[in-house]
């Protein structure tokens, strides 16, 4: 990390940077697969829809939420991927351990964007740093922008999409604000949008210029809050604390068509437990209690719970506990849509004891500590559980092993 001083310039009294990623999902998918380069991109396959895009199939007209038969239509093509949520997780993490080298007070805000607070004689210089480094070692392009508030630092990266770096100094600010609608201000919603249009506010400058007693009057604590940092005062803090130990992890996937295929809807619940599994193991946490749902298609929930019969996060364990559960709950006569897992009871992970040394467990957790290597080397879920192999049919992204259930191997 930076020597950092807390000698900053009057230009920047707080200096706020917020990076955000360009077509996240998509750009990481280019990235991994440099042929896809300057062509329309579209991710969101398996749910029928586009959830992200890149700017090549945006000029199309192509949009997020637009059904696939559709975008075929319109852009011939176009390139449809599944998405791989697990590698785009993955790079985000690289993205944080990046902007860190630079400032310990890192804000991970979402899985594509991030706050930081600088403390350099020279931020401007540093946030061109952090661009060129993201853009460097992950492929991805990111927007950045700078600022003495949040709420403006999140002006100035979405200022000037793909691959801007715009700063916004103390006293710059209504040059910036001008042309940016109300309605995409950082925390105002459509209906406080309408509100501040019925009454002429069509502009953050605007909003920004309005006298304080009439936003004190008008409008909710929150709105105060976003009118003061528009108007340069601090007051949203980066949040950079370490978290809290997690009580619980969750994962969860919704797929289309909906599916009365039992082994099919036994792959998406076996898939989940792999990744819940695989998140705890990278936090060093067990669980001892499993919850699992089926959604139908008319989002009627069947909810069930296992004790584990020891703390784990030996994905094998996690899918025997599931598995007849899951023969109980699975009806044929349903249309299932959605599944989903949360692991519970966690705690830090506890090195079996020489003395009550459990074997069976022993052998779990050499398994998945080799399955952990070789997803860190070649991509989270290389190795994965027989059951699942339904719903990783016909992805080419890379090859895959399955490991023989219940880890079974020698």
């Amino acid at each position: 990390m930076r020597a950092v001083t807390k000698d900053l310039s009057d230009t920047y009294p707080r200096a706020i940077v917020h990076v955000d990623g360009d077509a996240f999902f998509a750009s990481c998918e280019v990235a991994k697969n440099p042929t896809l380069r300057g062509k329309p991109v579209v991710v969101g396959g398996l749910r029928g829809i586009a959830v992200a895009l890149t700017y090549e199939a945006k000029a199309r007209g192509v949009v997020r939420g637009m059904p696939v038969f559709q975008i075929k239509k319109l852009c011939p093509e176009v390139v449809i991927l599944p998405g791989n949520y697990e590698f785009y997780d993955q790079i985000a993490q690289r993205m944080y351990a990046i902007v860190r080298r630079y400032t310990s007070e890192v804000e991970e805000y979402s899985i594509d964007e991030c706050f930081a607070e600088l403390y350099d004689a020279d931020p401007e210089m540093i946030v061109r740093s952090i661009q060129a480094d993201l853009m460097a070692e992950l492929g991805v392009s990111f927007s950045v922008g700078l600022a003495t508030t949040k709420v403006l630092a999140k002006v100035a990266s979405k200022f000037k999409k793909p691959k801007g770096l715009v700063c916004i100094p103390q006293g710059a600010e209504a040059q910036y604000l001008t042309d940016v609608s109300v309605g995409k201000v950082w925390g105002i919603g459509p209906a406080t949008a309408q509100k501040l249009n019925r009454a002429g506010v069509r502009t953050a400058l605007e909003f920004a210029a309005l006298p304080e007693w009439r936003v004190r009057e008008g409008f909710a604590k929150p709105h105060v809050d976003l009118w003061r940092e528009l108007n340069g005062e601090p007051v949203f803090a980066v949040h950079s604390g370490k978290q809290g130990m997690q009580k619980s992890i969750a994962a969860t996937r919704t797929f289309r068509p909906p599916t009365k295929d039992k082994a099919l809807v036994f792959a998406y619940l076996v898939k989940n437990i792999e990744e819940a599994c695989r998140r705890a193991r990278a936090h060093g946490l067990e669980a001892r209690h499993l919850f699992f749902f089926l959604k139908s298609q008319e989002f009627q929930y069947r909810r069930f719970e296992a004790t584990l019969v020891r703390h784990t996060s030996a994905t094998s364990a996690v899918v025997a506990a599931a598995r007849p559960l899951f023969e109980r709950a699975f009806s044929t006569d349903v249309l299932y849509r959605a599944t989903g897992v949360t692991l519970s009871g966690v705690q830090p992970k506890i090195g079996q004891s020489a003395l009550f040394g459990d074997i069976d467990a022993e052998r779990e957790n050499l398994v998945f500590e080799t399955v952990d290597q070789v997803g860190r080397q070649f991509g989270a879920h290389t190795l994965f559980l027989a059951p699942s192999l339904e719903v990783r049919k016909g992805v080419t992204e890379k090859p895959h092993f399955t490991l023989p259930y219940l880890g079974e191997v020698r």
